[in-house]
């Protein structure tokens, strides 16, 4: 822009701005094309994987059934036979399995190409439930999970007179056998052990310590306290096992025992 001066005007005389060309960017074919051809093999494998009967599941191994029926598991991961492995759905399978009562949890997974396996954990039994000679696994919670044939080795046996309607899956609903699990709980927490805990109709409950040591805690009442007193006894006489007959702590506020001398001179 220039100022000129004519007489007494001032005019300006405007100049063209010079444009700038601008250098476009030529395509880069090469990797266009490259582009295309990593596409075209993705689309292509996809559609492979997909469809080819290779990657058909034909087999699936079951590993850690021990007490729950295998025919069972089987019948719930047979489902997948057939299926492609990739688009294999394994959640609605692990959540019928998991349906079992002796069922904890379960892990399914894939082995390449056309294998799938099942692998299972069991519930522990935290006591035997003796109901009219029928013995069942349950857990300290009251779960019901098992009929067994047999009691069970270092676990503890619960009798209960009022043992009420038992059934496998569901949780016990009597009172005495509640009762028991709590005094196997409170056991547990003092670092003691019963080979058999037994309820009576009246609902007195009695503890089999083995070696026909017997300690007799009477009415649901005060557990923690009984089973605390229980615990300092033996701390402080440890041979009282070999010694008597029974503990009483029915009244914990006084506690009785019975030697075995004298029960074996009144025989």
């Amino acid at each position: 822009m220039t100022y000129r001066k004519t007489g007494k005007r001032i005019t300006v005389a405007r100049t063209a701005k010079r444009r700038v060309s601008v250098n476009r960017r030529k395509p880069n074919y090469t990797f266009l094309f490259l582009v295309f051809v990593v596409a075209f093999l993705v689309a292509g494998t996809a559609a492979f994987s997909l469809t080819t009967p290779n990657l058909l599941v034909e087999e699936i191994n079951v590993h850690g059934v021990d007490l729950c029926s295998r025919a069972a598991v089987e019948a719930a991961a047979q489902v997948a036979l057939g299926q492609n492995i990739i688009l294999l759905r394994k959640s609605p399978i692990i959540a019928q399995i998991e349906s079992i009562s002796e069922v904890d949890h379960v892990k399914m997974g894939r082995a390449y190409p056309d294998r799938a396996w099942v692998r299972i954990w069991e519930r522990k039994p935290d006591a035997v439930l003796n109901c009219d000679g029928r013995l069942f696994l349950v857990q300290k919670n009251g779960l019901v999970f098992h009929e067994s044939d047999c009691a069970s080795q270092g676990i503890t046996l619960i009798c209960a007179a009022n043992s009420g309607k038992i059934k496998v899956g569901q949780k016990v609903c009597s009172t005495d056998v509640r009762h028991a699990l709590k005094v196997m709980e409170q056991l547990r927490r003092e670092h003691l052990t019963a080979a058999k805990i037994s309820v009576d109709p009246e609902g007195d409950i009695c503890l089999n310590m083995g070696s026909d040591f017997y300690v007799k805690l009477g009415q649901p009442e005060e557990i923690p306290r009984k089973v605390s007193l229980l615990q300092r006894v033996l701390s402080w006489e440890p041979m009282i096992a070999q010694k008597a007959l029974y503990l009483d702590f029915s009244c914990p506020s006084a506690p009785v025992w019975k030697p075995k001398v004298v029960a074996q001179a009144a025989s």
